[in-house]
This record gives structure tokens, sequence and C-alpha cells, in this order.
């Protein structure tokens, strides 16, 4: 594993995967994402930290029912229903994740906050590709923590 220490949190990854830097993705919800891909891989990966600038917009807290409605709320916004949901509590926070069928492709979100922060990831592959990286893809989201 080569750990990747960025602005406000740090992962660890596989030694197939590397940064990636074309970033063409934009989300006015956060901060520039860092991309993440393996060599030849099936998939890609984008990281970001949320950002909450409304004053009447407040970040979820540390709780795992919020941040399990947050992974839905992404695919309500899209008129999707998720495949498969599920969240749990760690020691820096609650992790929550979804995934989704997005126009033929396997699209895994995860959410995690620390009662302050939100850090919003995701993972994209064709659908067929789905399984290919699963562990991959579970060891960095699990690696993710706040610097």
């Amino acid at each position: 594993m080569n750990r990747l220490a960025l602005d406000g949190f740090w992962l660890d990854l596989p030694q197939s995967w590397s940064g990636l830097e074309d970033v063409t993705y934009s989300d006015p919800s956060t901060l520039p994402p860092v991309a993440l891909a393996a060599d030849g891989g099936a998939g890609r990966m984008m990281v970001a930290e949320m950002l909450f600038e409304d004053p009447d917009e407040q970040p979820p807290g540390a709780e795992v029912d919020e941040m399990e409605a947050l992974a839905r709320a992404w695919g309500r916004k899209r008129r999707l229903e998720p495949l498969e949901t599920g969240a749990e509590a760690r020691s820096d926070g609650v992790i929550a994740t979804a995934s989704y069928l997005v126009r033929g492709c396997f699209v895994q979100v995860w959410f995690l906050s620390n009662g302050e922060r939100v850090m919003h990831a995701s993972y994209v592959c064709p659908w067929d590709a789905r399984s290919v990286e699963r562990a991959d893809r579970e060891a960095i989201v699990a690696s993710l923590r706040w610097s």
C-alpha cells in the first residue's frame, strides 16, 4: 500500500493505484476531487471533501442514520433507487455507502463524517466490471482518514 496524503485527509492505495492528473469532474458541493485509478483498471474513484457554504445548510452529524440518508439522497437526486446500502460507525465517525446502476455503469458512493466535516467518495466502472476492483475500492475507502 502507498499512503497518499492530501489536503485535510489521507488514504492508502494498493500498489497498482495512483492519483490522476486530469480531473474533469466538477460538483459545486465539494472541494476539487482527487481522482484515483489502477493502471489498466476497470474504473475510477473520486474523493473530495463536501462543502456546506449556505448558513442554513449544516453538515450531517456523525450518526449512522444521517449518513445512510445522505447516501440514499445521492441517488434520489438522480431519480435512482440504491441496489445496496450500508452504514457503520468507525472510531473517527460514521461511513455510509450505496451502489447504483447508472446508464450502464456501476456507481458506488460513500460518505464519511466526523460530525464536523464530510468526505464524499465515488467509484464508477462499466456494469459488467463491477466486481473486478471491489476489494481495492473497499480497502481504499476503509483507509480514508482525516488529517
